[in-house]
């Protein structure tokens, strides 16, 4: 990365520093949602069928939010990206 500029270099330091952080802090509520969901299990055998299913569908939905949470985070990191490279590569061609 010897070619890129330091305050290139920086932002991406920045960034995965700020990464970083983010996934210390959601790798350390990993217990509390294993207990979660081991509670939420129990709590639904010990309700009728038509209860189970209406849990069932929630959980569904649920997982569908937050799959679309993961898609949308994503592409935002893909947009950070693009917005930090072009300027390098427009000031790159102008050379």
């Amino acid at each position: 990365m010897s070619d890129w500029p330091d305050w290139f270099q920086e932002a991406l330091c920045q960034r995965f520093y700020q990464l970083e952080l983010s996934s210390e802090q959601q790798a350390s509520n990993l217990p509390e949602d294993k207990n979660l969901f081991t509670q939420m299990d129990q709590f639904k055998m010990n309700q009728n069928e038509d209860i189970q299913h209406l849990l069932s569908e929630w959980e569904e939905a649920i997982g569908y939010q937050l799959s679309q949470d993961k898609q949308s985070m994503y592409m935002e990191g893909v947009k950070d990206g693009i917005r930090l490279i072009l300027p390098v590569i427009h000031s790159t061609n102008i050379r």
